[in-house]
């Protein structure tokens, strides 16, 4: 992981990105045309806001570069070291074109677009950097004359408080590679991901042109989550069912395996021929055909077990104890056993089966 402390920024400069009105194609820019002068306050608050942001493990991403094209953010920016100030300037009003013209639904909200060329001292490679930081509102006190006001403060961004922003990075790693992603490295921060969506498409893949395809936290997340859901939907039977999605757990809380392979998954794991092709079609085939475990966006799932019911009724606990103190009743003979007056246990009637309908 690059380190943000080694960084010194040579350049910086800062476009408005305007939010996508119903009548246009996508957002609209307000460029500058100078470079901005910053002292050292500013730069220690930028670059403790890109440590913060690169440490938070579940919101900042290793991928990799895919759009190398004539008008891509590689193209434009790949080489910025070596461009004059005027230049860069230019390049600069393109990166944010881009970033405008991939804003294309009316949702998504405009702010400052920060480019800023950096250099890493450790090693004197070139680091290029693209922050979309969105405004926001506060207030501030002020005394008068003995008297107190509240002031308020009009487009606040990068505030620590309120982390609205998105950051790009391009890193070099080794200027002798020509190859895109032997020479360069690239990390998204994206700080509105949830962990059950995926970072946001028109900056990472639209704007940036960096692919997820190789990412293991995101990967893992979306095999386990469409492994997950196909079990859910597929296997009629409950207690195969149940073992499939105990298994799948089993994946990344107790294999010592380092990848995982979906398609080694179903062979061994899906018995039905059928299930197994449908498996392999809908869910393998989305996936890399093998890739590096990483649990780190699915934790909080691999700790705790549900049942879902129809009509959003769940039950749920830690994985770690939900057999033990939960079990389900499938025929008469389990239930003659059961005495609704013993205070051990309680006796509940949901209505529907597990899984169906959900």
């Amino acid at each position: 992981m690059l380190d943000i402390s080694s960084l010194s920024i040579r350049r910086l400069i800062m476009h408005s990105i305007i939010e996508k009105e119903a009548h246009m194609d996508s957002a609209q820019t307000e460029c500058e045309t100078e470079l901005i002068t910053i002292d050292e306050s500013v730069v220690a608050t930028i670059k403790e806001r890109l440590k913060d942001a690169l440490g938070r493990r579940s919101k900042a991403f290793e991928l990799e570069v895919t759009n190398v094209a004539g008008g891509s953010f590689y193209e434009f920016c790949h080489d910025l070291s070596s461009d004059n100030d005027v230049d860069f300037i230019n390049k600069s009003q393109d990166i944010a074109e881009l970033l405008a013209s991939s804003q294309t639904r009316p949702n998504i909200p405009g702010g400052y677009l920060i480019i800023i060329e950096a250099v890493n001292n450790e090693a004197n490679l070139s680091v290029y950097i693209v922050i979309k930081a969105e405004l926001h509102q506060a207030l501030k006190r002020n005394s008068a004359n003995g008297r107190s006001q509240i002031e308020l403060l009009d487009k606040i961004f990068l505030s620590p408080s309120q982390k609205l922003f998105k950051i790009g990075i391009l890193y070099e790693k080794n200027r002798t590679q020509t190859e895109p992603n032997l020479r360069f490295g690239c990390l998204v921060f994206d700080d509105q991901f949830r962990n059950e969506g995926h970072p946001a498409e028109y900056f990472y893949q639209d704007f940036l042109g960096f692919s997820i395809d190789a990412n293991a936290k995101i990967q893992s997340k979306r095999f386990y989550e469409k492994t997950a859901s196909f079990i859910k939907s597929h296997i009629p039977e409950l207690d195969e069912k149940l073992d499939l999605l105990h298994t799948l757990k089993a994946e990344f809380t107790v294999s010592t395996s380092t990848t995982i392979s979906p398609s080694q998954f179903a062979n061994d794991h899906i018995i039905d021929i059928d299930v197994r092709d449908e498996y392999l079609s809908e869910v393998s085939e989305g996936l890399p055909s093998c890739f590096v475990k990483d649990s780190t966006l699915i934790d909080f799932k691999l700790r705790k077990k549900n049942l879902d019911f129809p009509d959003d009724i769940k039950l749920a606990g830690p994985e770690s104890h939900f057999d033990e103190n939960v079990k389900i009743i499938q025929n008469n003979q389990e239930l003659s056993t059961l005495d609704p007056t013993d205070i051990t246990y309680t006796l509940v009637k949901i209505n529907g089966k597990p899984f169906d309908n959900e």
